[in-house]
C-alpha cells in the first residue's frame, strides 16, 4: 500500500454491504482485521465502539473484541470520514494497535454515550463468526449454501473438543458426518467464516437445526496469532450422535477439498485424512 495512505479500521456501517460503505469509494480494502480492548454497542441503526473500562484486563474479557475491516485511505478520504463520524462530537478518531500488530485509526465513542445499551453479539456488526470444521470447509459447498459469504476465513484452534465422524446422516445407514464432542484433553482445528443472517438461516436449514440434528454452541477459539474470541458452531445433538460411523466417499471428498484449501496445520490435515482413509489426499496443491 502507498505509504501516503492511512489505515482505518471500520466495524459498522462502513463495512462492505452496509449503508455507508460508499464513503470508502477509492479506498483500498486490506481485508478483515480484529481489535481487542473495546466493546461494541448496538445503537439501533448503527453500532458504536468504546474502549473497555479496564483496558489491562480486556484480553481476558471475550466481549471486549471487535471484528471489522481495514482500509487504506488518502488524506481527503480520511477528512471525509471525519465529517461522516462528526469528529470530535459523536466520535473521536484514535490510533490503535490491531491484534495482528498493525496500527490504524478507529472511530470510538465515549462510555456515557452507550451506557445501558446492549452489546453487539460477538462484536461483529451485520455478520456472525461461525466456526467450520467439517464439510463446510469446502469453499464450493459453503459458497452454494451461503451466497453472501465473501470467501474469506481465519484458521483457528478449538481447545477442549474432540473431532470425530459421529453425526448420524439421516436415511444413510452407518454413514456419518463430522461432529465435535467436549473433551478437556483434545483440540481440533477449523476456520472461522463471517456470515450474514440470511446465510446463517440457510446454513441452519442445511445442518438440520430445526429438526434437532445439530444445535448452536458458542465456543472460544484461538488464531495462530494468539487472538482469542468467541464464535458460533454446530454441535451434534445426542439423538443424532453415534460411534462407529463412516464418512461416505462424497462427504470425505468435500471435507478433503476443504482441508486442502485452507492453511491448516499439516499434522491436522494428515490426521483427518487418515481417519477418512485417504492419507495424503488433503495436502495442498
Amino acid at each position: 500500500m502507498d505509504a501516503s495512505r492511512q489505515r482505518v479500521f471500520v466495524y459498522g456501517t462502513l463495512k462492505r454491504g452496509e449503508s455507508n460503505h460508499h464513503w470508502l469509494t477509492g479506498a483500498t480494502c486490506l481485508g478483515r482485521r480484529r481489535l481487542a480492548g473495546a466493546h461494541l454497542h448496538d445503537l439501533g441503526a448503527y453500532p458504536q465502539a468504546v474502549r473497555a473500562e479496564a483496558a489491562a484486563a480486556a484480553p481476558l474479557d471475550p466481549t471486549a473484541f471487535l471484528h471489522g475491516e481495514l482500509y487504506g485511505v488518502d488524506d481527503h478520504g480520511l477528512a471525509r470520514l471525519d465529517r461522516l463520524e462528526d469528529v470530535p462530537h459523536d466520535y473521536e478518531r484514535s490510533r490503535v494497535r490491531l491484534t495482528d500488530g498493525d496500527t490504524a485509526w478507529v472511530y470510538l465513542g465515549r462510555p456515557e454515550q452507550v451506557r445501558g445499551l446492549p452489546l453487539v453479539p460477538f462484536g461483529d456488526w451485520g455478520t456472525t463468526p461461525v466456526f467450520s470444521y467439517g464439510s463446510n470447509l469446502c469453499p464450493e459447498q459453503l459458497g452454494r449454501r451461503c451466497p453472501g459469504w465473501d470467501g474469506s476465513g481465519l484458521v483457528v484452534r478449538l481447545d477442549g473438543w474432540r473431532w470425530a465422524i459421529c453425526k448420524v446422516r439421516a436415511g444413510r445407514d452407518g454413514e456419518g458426518a463430522a461432529g465435535i464432542r467436549p473433551d478437556p484433553a483434545a483440540h481440533c482445528w477449523g476456520v472461522v467464516h463471517h456470515l450474514a443472517p440470511a446465510d446463517r438461516l440457510t446454513l441452519d436449514n442445511c445442518e438440520g437445526v430445526a429438526n434437532g440434528h445439530y444445535r448452536h454452541r458458542i465456543v472460544s477459539v484461538t488464531s495462530r496469532a494468539g487472538e482469542c474470541f468467541r464464535a458460533s458452531t454446530y454441535e451434534p445433538t445426542s439423538a443424532w450422535s453415534a460411534e462407529g460411523l463412516v464418512a461416505s466417499a462424497d462427504y470425505a471428498g468435500r471435507l478433503l477439498r476443504g482441508l486442502a484449501h485452507w492453511p491448516l496445520p499439516q499434522s491436522w490435515r494428515q490426521k483427518l485424512a487418515g481417519e477418512l482413509g485417504h492419507r495424503g489426499a488433503a495436502d495442498p496443491p
